[in-house]
Formats: C-alpha cells, structure tokens, sequence
C-alpha cells in the first residue's frame, strides 16, 4: 500500500523516473493516501473476481463471467453478446494459461481470438483484463486506453523513452515503471499500483483537455473528476462507496 512519504526513484533505462515521480506526486498524492489506498484494494478485489472464474461451475457461469465485464467499461454495449457466445471453457482456458505461462503479452492478440462476441478490439480489452488478472506480476493491463502500439496511442508514451512498438516492448515499460513506483513508496504485491496509477493520470489528463477545448461551454462540468473517472475506467467505480467525491 501507498506510504506517507515518497522516496527518491533510481534511474532506469526506459521510463524516465523523473516523470513518473512527476506524474505519482502531481496525480497520486492529491487525491490523499486513504482514497488512494481504498483504490488500490478494489482493483486487487476485482483481479481476484476475475480469477476466480477459472473454477467457476458451468450453472453459475454466466452470471459470474457477466459480472466480471461489468468491470471492464468499453465493453458494455457488447457485454450479453460475449457472455451467450464464449463458452465457459474458453475463458477458463485462457486464464488458466495465462497463470500458467503459456500466454504472455505478446500473445494479446490470438488471446482475443479465444472470445466470441463484440468486435476485436472490445475483445482484446477483455482478453487483457483476463491475462492481467490471472498473471499481474508477468501480464500488465493493456486495454487501449493504456497503450496501442499498433496505433501509439495511449497513456503509457507520457511516461519517456522511445515508444514501446510492441507488446513485450510494453510490458517491460510497465515493469519499469512498477519499479520505480516502489522506489517512491508505492509498493504493492502486483501490477494494481501500475493500473491506478495510469488511470489517475490518463483521467486527469482527459479533464484537462476538456477544460480547454470547452471552457465557458459547461460540457467540461459533465466530467466527474480524476478520481471517480479513474474508477470508471478501472472499471471498480461500484466497489467503491464515496467514488464520486
């Protein structure tokens, strides 16, 4: 969990350390250690949910596997079409072999293929939700809003050093990062602390640009604020009672 007080980060190749101090201190620590903290442990409960469908009986399946799409926002339009067309096997499968190191980041892509329903680009983000539950230490989330290398979009080029151009690539950004977040006194026994911290800074972002684009127009009052949009693209707004403060 979060400590009280930062501490140095050792330089890395890759990440620049000096912006994800930046970006821990600018971010995180605004938001206080207790909220911070209550964030973190929801994303670890929903890694856990997430993972315990791999055992899940056929009976119940659906209303677990449905329940576990809930957390994950993009996929909301498609959400009763992935649950009636992938089959309770398929997802147990690709949990389990991602917990088992048989799929790794790099494999993202036919991992998806794996799913039924939605277009690939919904199903990709499931896909990464599931490996990253199953395997955080090895697998970090890489829904799009993290990064795309494919498009080079997302929050992770904020971050420095040379654009990753592929999964593995990524991945070892993410880690890089993970590092350092506990070199700032942010350890944690997963890639949870990654995952709010991206989505802390990826949300704030996203307000700051719509306070520029629409100042004095009110559009950029319908936002909710860093944190609670945080939550909502972690996808664990409603494990959290006060997320909307």
């Amino acid at each position: 969990m979060l400590g009280t007080e930062p501490r140095t980060a050792p330089a890395t190749a890759g990440a620049d350390p000096n912006r994800v101090a930046e970006e821990f201190r600018q971010r995180v620590l605004p938001c206080g250690i207790p909220e911070v903290n209550r964030l973190e442990s929801a994303v670890e409960a929903k890694l856990e949910q997430v993972r315990a469908i791999e055992t899940r009986a056929d009976a119940p399946f659906a209303a677990a596997f449905r329940s576990v799409l809930e957390g994950i926002v993009s996929t909301r339009p498609f959400r009763s079409e992935i649950v009636e067309r992938t089959t309770p096997a398929a997802v147990r499968d690709l949990v389990r072999d991602a917990r088992e190191g048989r799929l790794q980041p790099r494999d993202l892509a036919s991992a998806a293929d794996r799913l039924s329903g939605g277009p690939l680009e919904v199903r990709i983000d499931v896909a990464s939700e599931l490996m990253h539950a199953a395997a955080p230490d090895r697998i970090a989330l890489l829904a799009r809003w993290v990064w795309n290398p494919a498009r080079r979009t997302g929050i992770l080029a904020a971050y420095g050093g040379a654009s990753p151009g592929d999964y593995p690539g990524t991945q070892a950004r993410l880690g890089e990062i993970r590092l350092q977040l506990g070199a700032l006194g942010f350890p944690s026994p997963t890639f949870a602390s990654v995952d709010v911290l991206l989505a802390l800074s990826y949300a704030g972002r996203l307000g700051e640009a719509t306070d520029r684009s629409f100042q004095g127009g009110g559009i950029e009052r319908l936002l909710p604020g860093p944190f609670p949009l945080a939550t909502m693209l972690l996808g664990v707004r409603r494990r959290l009672v006060r997320a909307d403060r």
